[in-house]
């Protein structure tokens, strides 16, 4: 998977701008349904005009961040384990206040469990014993969301990603007794805090340590669900501290990495959201923060900074592209907000004049190579199927949105458009005698690839789950390795009234990881291979990512029935 994330970089940062009418792909199909410039020319001026205003909206609709204090539980120390996840796993050595009221030295350590993942800040109190502490006090913390994270040297590897995202800091305190709180904010359930310089004569200690964890998740307002199971209720457990840990002052990916809006994460975010804590006004700011960060061609960039000052990133993925009208559509669903969708309809409206674009004459999508094209982390994956309805999708949802808000004259060449997409995917992508939906370089059959025709409604009835039983039985389709990409299999086999199917697969994926002892979901996830991931290293996988709490939204949205 490393070499996906450098060719992924390497094309959104080199490749030439896939912006506005001068993209250079030829525009026949998109032309041809009625999807000319001169349509999309109007949206471009609204969009142009409505930025900053989308900016002071986004921040109007900051939420107010809950906090609550969390102390450490018990001392642990990582021991290996075969049967735990990542090999590795803790054994306690002792009580908390064995740690506390007693002289320390350099090299002394402790490694504190909170119980729980948490997201927030950690606070430290030094006391001395009755003489003056004639020098600073220099102390090392590691904050770890897995046991791996404590027992492996980050150091030793070579990751595709900063190092810098690693959670280990070195602070240095000048007075004593002092309380002290660490600049940053952490997500962890474990800390090491190991002395690395003291005074030999004036001695200190830890009279303790403490966190304060954050986020705009009120724990008051998460609504009530009656488990069918146990397994199912530990599910939605994990699933809605994964996405309270999330909710920060916009929906993060991951508190410890990447820290920012994702468009792909913000959609199954919101929809777990609708189903919990039902927080619209975070929603309404994670559009508004895209919506006024799009690109001067009116582009939505598929992620977005807020701080020091919002600002877009440099990341164009064509599939979370495709599926900005259909968070703002759910968000109108869920919310009942006419208003901020009818604002955001110019940008909406805008979006295919993007997507469409490596959509070629006869319907089919064909990478131009000017996009990152993301669907999974599987780095065996041939996108071309999932893209494919992916595109349709959103075309639809796009047109869904219109006639919400009266303006389906408006969406005509989008429907079209979906129409055309739908029977090519169905003439030149069918592999009749396989029964499922193939890539045309190599014939490759996947599970997102079907999940998405499925969900696009190419793939309806017999042919739905025909598909996606032919690759739940060919050892060779390709399978994912993101619960991102898991997530909208198992959705695909409800909607195609695979209800049995759609709970196995749940369970193979989250309730696996629930077996495994998570806190949180994890960012990548094959249960045959736990060091799995794109970074090279899995130490700096994300272990509370936010693409991984759609369990929730599955459990509770009337789909799962618990194989008894």
């Amino acid at each position: 998977m490393r070499n996906v994330l450098v060719w992924a970089f390497a094309v959104v940062l080199l490749a030439p701008d896939v912006s506005g009418a001068a993209a250079g792909r030829p525009a026949a199909f998109k032309d041809s349904c009625g999807a000319t410039e001169s349509v999309f020319a109007p949206w471009r001026d609204a969009v142009l005009k409505r930025r900053p205003q989308w900016l002071a909206k986004a921040e109007a609709a900051k939420p107010e961040l809950h906090r609550r204090a969390m102390a450490p539980v018990r001392l642990v120390r990582p021991v290996a384990d075969a049967k735990a996840f990542q090999g590795w796993a803790v054994t306690e050595t002792g009580t908390v206040p064995d740690a506390l009221n007693r002289p320390l030295s350099p090299g002394d350590e402790f490694i504190f469990d909170f119980g729980e993942h948490i997201v927030g800040r950690l606070s430290v109190e030094l006391m001395d014993f009755g003489r003056a502490v004639d020098a600073p006090v220099r102390l090392q913390f590691h904050f770890a969301e897995v046991p791996a994270e404590l027992a492996e040297d980050v150091d030793r590897t070579t990751p595709t990603v900063s190092t810098a995202w690693y959670q280990k800091e070195t602070a240095t305190f000048d007075d004593v007794p002092s309380t002290n709180s660490l600049p940053r904010r952490y997500a962890f359930r474990y800390v090491r805090v190991k002395v690395d310089g003291c005074s030999p004569h004036g001695r200190f200690g830890l009279g303790g340590v403490s966190a304060t964890a954050e986020t705009s998740a009120d724990g008051s307002k998460l609504r009530a669900w009656s488990a069918p199971s146990p397994q199912a209720a530990a599910i939605d457990r994990i699933a809605c501290r994964t996405l309270r840990d999330c909710m920060q002052t916009v929906f993060e990916d991951g508190p410890k990495r990447d820290r920012r809006l994702w468009l792909g994460d913000l959609r199954i975010e919101a929809l777990a959201n609708y189903e919990t804590y039902r927080n619209f006004e975070v929603v309404k700011r994670s559009l508004y923060l895209l919506a006024g960060t799009c690109a001067d061609s009116g582009l939505v960039n598929s992620d977005a900074y807020e701080r020091p000052a919002p600002r877009s990133g440099a990341c164009r993925i064509l599939d979370y592209t495709a599926l900005f009208a259909t968070t703002v559509l759910e968000y109108l669903e869920a919310s009942g907000d006419t208003e901020t969708a009818r604002d955001l309809w110019p940008l909406c409206a805008l979006q295919p004049d993007f997507f469409l674009k490596p959509v070629c004459g006869d319907g089919v999508f064909r990478h131009d190579g000017k996009w990152w094209c993301f669907i999974d982390w599987q780095e065996a994956l041939d996108r071309q199927t999932a893209e494919q309805g992916t595109i349709i999708y959103g075309l639809k949802a796009t047109v869904r949105l219109a006639e919400r808000l009266g303006r389906a004259h408006e969406a005509v060449p989008f429907a079209d458009a979906a129409s055309r997409m739908a029977r090519a995917a169905r003439s030149a992508l069918w592999n009749a005698n396989r029964g499922c939906f193939v890539c045309e370089k190599g014939g490759q059959a996947s599970f997102v690839g079907q999940a998405w025709m499925v969900l696009s409604g190419v793939a309806e009835g017999d042919m739905a789950q025909g598909c996606l039983k032919a690759v739940l039985a060919d050892p060779s389709a390709i399978r994912p390795v993101t619960p991102y990409a898991n997530h909208y299999f198992a959705e695909a086999l409800y909607a195609a009234g695979l209800r049995r199917e759609g709970d196995r697969h749940l369970l193979s994926i989250w309730g696996r990881m629930a077996e495994l002892g998570a806190d949180t979901f994890w960012e990548v996830f094959v249960p045959e291979n736990h060091r799995a991931g794109p970074y090279n290293t899995p130490l700096m996988n994300s272990y509370c990512h936010a693409w991984s709490c759609g369990a929730a939204y599955l459990l509770r949205n009337a789909k799962f029935d618990a194989i008894k």
